[in-house]
């Protein structure tokens, strides 16, 4: 057995003490079995080494068992009740975690400790359950005045989810993974109204830019939500505004997106090509080839194709094909700036050399 994902888990050895007229049994003579081992060495071989579907198989082994994957979350605290409900949640899959994301950006911070499952048959409506201990609140989807929220009403600002709760006791990856529930139907009822809730809960309490930012992809994507939320380009604007404003940078982006665009704001080419540099900055590569869109372009700057150039160059060395585009449109300045252009080899973007010259020399 590997110890991966479980190697926190150990319960008492008292738990699998032997009863009183077992302990009085002669140990010289007696055989070798699992209720002859010393607890100690049970706990720490079936509790510490076990993953949880070997714990599930071990729970049938005796009566005094049936509850050992219970107690092993119950008692070994937060991270292992939560690796218990992301093993149910997701069963055999060998990735478990929040899957409210688009092209990978919200993937869970944890789900690399949750690891392969290996053997635990699926239970969704049993890891709500545990989620819902987990998130260290009760919310039932409405706020003060008894009423569901209006969705629309839900901005950054809004305190109406933030009801005297013990922030300290308040889980976050908890809270975005159950508003993945409810908003697909995982183990519930598919209820956007208490998705909304919970993430608001999660921003309001943890001040979770994840939140945040899911929040506004939700509003802005009607897919996300499978068309349940419908489009708020003003809500969208101010929960990316929110979580930009902290150095999200998959919001930052999406900012300068809104600027540029004029979603949910006045349009502001200025305003996009500050957040585009942002974002850039902080290592976001298609905001590179935004950034030099705009120098392209003279969009909120003055005209200038040797800025252009170079920021296509570190969008072409990022991988994006946008950069390779824009110095292909500016290849006689591209040639004159930047050596790899000129001889054609362009050997810093890890690109195959004659086929980068040919584009340069179309």
């Amino acid at each position: 057995m590997t110890k991966e994902s479980s190697a926190k888990r150990t319960l008492s050895e008292l738990y699998f003490a032997n009863d009183t007229k077992k302990a009085r049994a002669d140990e010289e003579t007696a055989p070798l079995t699992l209720e002859t081992l010393p607890p100690e060495l049970l706990a720490i071989s079936l509790a510490g080494y076990a993953d949880w579907g070997d714990l599930a198989k071990l729970a049938c082994v005796q009566s005094s068992w049936k509850n050992l994957v219970a107690d092993s979350a119950e008692f070994q605290g937060r991270d292992s009740k939560w690796q218990l409900a992301m093993s149910l949640l997701h069963g055999d899959d060998k990735h478990a975690g929040n899957s409210i994301c688009r092209h990978g950006e919200l993937e869970s911070e944890e789900r690399a400790l949750t690891g392969n499952n290996r053997g635990l048959q699926r239970n969704e409506s049993l890891a709500v359950k545990y989620l819902q201990e987990i998130a260290g609140i009760s919310v039932d989807g409405r706020g003060n005045n008894g009423e569901f929220l209006d969705l629309k009403s839900v901005l950054p600002g809004d305190q109406s989810s933030d009801e005297a709760i013990d922030h300290g006791m308040v889980d976050e990856p908890a809270l975005i993974e159950l508003a993945n529930c409810y908003l697909h139907g995982i183990g519930v009822e598919r209820n956007p109204q208490l998705a909304i809730h919970y993430l608001v809960t999660a921003y309001h309490c943890k001040k979770s830019l994840r939140a945040a930012h899911t929040l506004a992809m939700l509003y802005e994507y009607p897919d996300m939500s499978c068309d349940q939320i419908k489009i708020d380009v003003v809500a969208a604007f101010e929960w990316f505004k929110a979580a930009a404003a902290n150095e999200h940078v998959p919001s930052m982006a999406e900012l300068a997106l809104c600027y540029e665009l004029g979603c949910g704001v006045e349009q502001d080419d200025s305003e996009a090509l500050e957040w585009y540099t942002k974002a850039a900055n902080k290592g976001c590569s298609p905001s590179h080839y935004s950034v030099g869109e705009h120098f392209e372009e003279a969009r909120g700057v003055r005209m200038d194709h040797e800025e252009a150039v170079l920021w296509y160059y570190k969008a072409a060395k990022l991988g994006e094909e946008d950069g390779f585009n824009g110095l292909k449109r500016l290849k006689d300045t591209a040639r004159r700036i930047i050596p790899e252009c000129d001889h054609g080899a362009m050997n810093l973007l890890n690109v195959d050399a004659q086929a980068m010259g040919v584009m340069m020399n179309e």
